[in-house]
């Protein structure tokens, strides 16, 4: 290259010094364009898999959550009929002792509650002097 170069500027030729640069230019920037089409392409294929392992393994995910929650519906629901069943026979139950028995019965308690604080009971707690509140403290 040098040697065109060196040539076609004695004979003060410039068109071919230059051309002999753009061609080796030109070769170099097809050289790396390859390259990185090459690394793109492997790039997105192994982007591409990656996809499609993480797609696969949220469907398997998603399909072990459905199967787990299909089956905690199940005991849910079954356990739900089983209370309900066993409150109906309470219900039941307690409604054949009232039936017996119909009368109502007020709880009172038979001590009366105070709701007047005792004359010994301190009234109040000064924390501060009411009378300086605001004023600024004094020297001894």
């Amino acid at each position: 290259m040098n040697e065109h170069i060196f040539a076609a500027l004695i004979a003060l030729d410039e068109a071919e010094a230059l051309c002999t640069v753009e061609e080796l230019y030109d070769a170099l920037a097809l050289a790396n364009d390859l390259g990185r089409h090459a690394a793109a392409a492997t790039g997105s294929a192994e982007a591409a898999t990656a996809a499609a392992a993480r797609a696969a393994e949220a469907a398997a995910i998603t399909a072990a959550a459905e199967a787990v929650t299909t089956a905690e519906t199940t005991a849910i629901t079954t356990a739900a009929a089983e209370a309900i069943a066993a409150t109906a026979e309470t219900v039941t139950a307690t409604e054949a002792i009232l039936a017996g028995k119909e009368r109502i019965e007020l709880v009172l308690p038979k001590t009366t509650i105070a709701l007047v604080a005792s004359p010994s009971a301190t009234t109040s707690v000064k924390t501060h002097v009411y009378e300086r509140t605001f004023a600024a403290p004094q020297k001894a």
